[in-house]
């Protein structure tokens, strides 16, 4: 039997983003903020599992809220490897608050009409100790996700989906989709997308994995088929472009390449 693996944002839903520069106080609406991370390899991309609605009623510094919650917060994009403590550490003395994440999650609001609610995030600049920028990121699903997802499922193919977004916003996609939760890896780093595709290879007589940024480059990799798609329109590196086997403009070319 085979089996397909989805990252999410930007390949399954179009990503929309609204972020604060920490530094200029600045709205800016920019999707790639995996290429913003990797102009320091010092950065991260830290992801509350606290949905947006919550976070922006709290009152208080970012820092104070991630001593005592750490259960709440994972790290979901590095290019070393750093812990929670690493970043604690950093951003003792950095003064950023829940206002500021509530700003982006207003502008995302008033900017877009989004289906989905992918959650808020900070990258951070360990070397520089300080939060670079705070966002909420949202979107909408590609138009012809949903008609992909169903044919998958006509065709009784199991279909993962493994993505640094937080489990608030992935189970809601799953139940659009009609993905079994336990499908579902919430969070998942470089390194989880990779095991995630290694461990199901032992399950399944093939597995393809479909993504869209440098973070499922090693899944891509990994993979029976890697499959690269470009449809949310963002500057990729030449590396991930040749390390994967398709490259697609849209996600419905997916059954074009799968030999089900």
């Amino acid at each position: 039997m085979k089996a397909i693996v989805f990252d999410n944002a930007g390949t399954i839903l179009k990503r929309v983003t609204s972020l604060k520069d920490m530094s200029t106080n600045n709205i800016i609406f920019e999707t790639n903020t995996i290429g913003i991370a990797n102009k320091n390899e010092n950065n991260i991309i830290l992801v509350f599992q606290t949905p947006t609605k919550d976070l922006i009623k709290l009152n208080t510094k970012i820092i104070d809220f991630l001593k005592i919650n750490k259960e709440a917060y994972e790290i979901s994009y590095s290019q070393k490897n750093f812990t929670k403590n690493d970043v604690i550490e950093a951003l003792e003395q950095d003064t950023t608050t829940f206002n500021d994440i509530a700003e982006t999650a207003h502008a995302l609001i008033n900017r877009y009409d989004i289906e989905i609610c992918s959650g808020s995030a900070m990258i951070i600049n360990l070397s520089e100790k300080k939060i670079e920028y705070v966002y909420t990121a949202g979107g909408l699903f590609f138009d012809k996700t949903e008609f992909l997802f169903k044919k998958l499922h006509d065709m009784q193919i199991p279909v993962y989906i493994a993505s640094g977004d937080n489990e608030h916003s992935l189970k809601k996609i799953a139940s659009i989709l009609n993905i079994p939760e336990e499908n579902v890896y919430h969070t998942c780093n470089i390194n989880c997308k990779e095991k995630v595709v290694s461990s199901l290879q032992k399950r399944y007589s093939h597995v393809t994995m479909v993504g869209n940024h440098t973070n499922d480059s090693l899944a891509i990799k990994k993979a029976d088929v890697g499959i690269l798609t470009i449809q949310q329109g963002e500057k990729l590196p030449d590396n991930l472009k040749e390390n994967s086997d398709y490259i697609i403009k849209d996600i419905k070319e997916v059954l074009n390449i799968l030999d089900f």
